[in-house]
């Protein structure tokens, strides 16, 4: 009797460890809708981010509730507590944005009322938009953003076989860590080359990395980046290259970049700014380079503060 009960209670020991998930979650009503040519794709996790103190302080800045607000009041949703999750693709020419929430109550049609707006019906689809963009309504919980040529051409291909991202982004996305609030994976062999049209940028930092790109995406297969706002601000992107000397190539590009940064800083943005760089950390291991930070509490609200103060003067 007595191992039959330590029998069970590993089993219910197991079952309970099992639920407890190892990797982000990611909304399957939107990542099937995302198409098979899509060479980046991406999403902010909006019902996670709500329970942190940044999503909060957002709230509070100056004239977002008013925007909020007059959001609500063109549509059937209000995007503090109907947004639950939005996703993003291209195929290195456009992109598309996806949505998950309620975005009608008591299971009525969507609604946009702005000017310019029309109801058009697509293969039995509701559209709502004009001729350049639109949002396609899936159903009352998932909507797709984009031009209008580009959500009929994801409708009519809707039930093909080719519907979500390739093997090799799913694979990265199932790799981010559960308290992941932004992600993206961008299979730089397949984004278009990048060639730079020869105007010097104003900044030396820029032109430093303008003329350094081209050079990096060539050793570079895969980029991941992830960011987790627990507790701070946690970022970390990963490179992975085709060998040991590509990942060498960005690694020591990536300090340099830093480095650079560093020494530009100035202003009254200097005192927030360099904890930030002080916190990145560059390491590579075999065919992969990483670009980690970590920032505390009372760091990243120093930061969002001196990125306030810049913004609002730029509006000045």
């Amino acid at each position: 009797m007595l191992i039959r009960i330590c029998f069970f209670a590993i089993l219910l020991a197991a079952a309970g460890c099992s639920r407890e998930r190892s990797n982000v979650a990611v909304d399957a009503a939107l990542l099937t809708q995302v198409p098979g040519d899509s060479v980046m794709v991406g999403a902010m996790r909006v019902k996670a981010l709500k329970t942190t103190t940044p999503w909060k302080r957002l709230l509070e800045q100056p004239g977002v509730n008013e925007r909020l607000d007059q959001l609500a009041k063109e549509t059937s949703f209000d995007a503090r507590k109907d947004l639950w999750e939005i996703l993003w693709s291209s195929d290195g020419k456009e992109g598309l944005v996806y949505a998950r929430g309620e975005f009608a109550p008591m299971g009525l049609e969507p609604k946009i009322e702005r000017e310019g707006v029309q109801r058009m019906n697509y293969k039995g689809n509701m559209i709502l938009g004009n001729e350049e963009n639109a949002v396609w309504f899936v159903n009352s919980s998932t909507a797709v953003f984009g031009h209008t040529a580009k959500l009929r051409q994801l409708i009519d291909s809707r039930d093909s076989s080719k519907a979500g991202p390739s093997s090799v982004i799913r694979e990265k996305i199932n790799a981010f860590p559960p308290n992941t609030h932004f992600w993206m994976v961008a299979d730089a062999a397949a984004l278009p080359k990048f060639h730079p049209d020869g105007k010097a940028p104003d900044s030396g930092v820029a032109m430093n990395l303008m003329q350094n790109l081209p050079k990096l995406l060539q050793a570079v297969k895969v980029v991941t980046m992830q960011a987790s706002l627990v507790d701070g601000l946690a970022m970390e992107m990963t490179a992975s290259c085709a060998d040991d000397l590509g990942a060498r190539q960005v690694h020591d590009s990536l300090r340099g970049i830093v480095g650079i940064f560093r020494m530009s800083v100035s202003g009254p943005q200097r005192e927030a700014l360099l904890p930030v760089l002080d916190a990145v950390e560059v390491t590579q291991n075999q065919s992969e380079t990483t670009m980690r930070a970590r920032l505390t509490v009372q760091q990243f609200e120093n930061l969002q503060n001196a990125l306030s103060v810049k913004k609002e003067k730029r509006a000045d």
